[in-house]
Parts: C-alpha cells; structure tokens; sequence
C-alpha cells in the first residue's frame, strides 16, 4: 500500500497472508501454555482498520482478516 497498491485482491492476499502468520503463531502461543489473549486480537483489529483508512482502502475490516483462527 505504501507504494501506491490499489488493486483490493493484491492487497487482500497481503493481510491474508499477515493474517495466516499470525494463526501459525498461535500454535506456539499453545505450545507454552498460552494464548493470543483478546487485547492482542482486538489490537490486531484495530491496527489493520487504522491501515485500510490511513491507504483510503475501501475493505472491511472483517474481510481483511477474514483467514483469522484466533
């Protein structure tokens, strides 16, 4: 986005592509008796919808992360 990406498919393979690392995380979170606790979820939310609305990106913000297990 920082180069000037439009293009809403590119940039949704990009957040599911965030989004997918962050659920290959949780494993380890589980792995230490742990979690991706909800202030780190909601966070998460709220960064990526500061994202789409700073880059003018007309995605929700629901579909953005839509790939999330968390």
């Amino acid at each position: 986005m920082e180069t000037g990406e439009k293009d809403l498919e590119t940039i949704q393979n990009k957040f599911d592509e965030m989004t997918l690392a962050i659920n290959d995380l949780q494993e380890e979170f589980e792995e230490n008796d742990s979690e991706l606790e909800t202030g780190a979820r909601e966070s998460i939310g709220e960064a990526v919808e500061y994202i789409l609305k700073w880059f003018d990106i007309d995605l929700d913000v629901e579909d953005a992360i839509g790939e999330r297990e968390w």
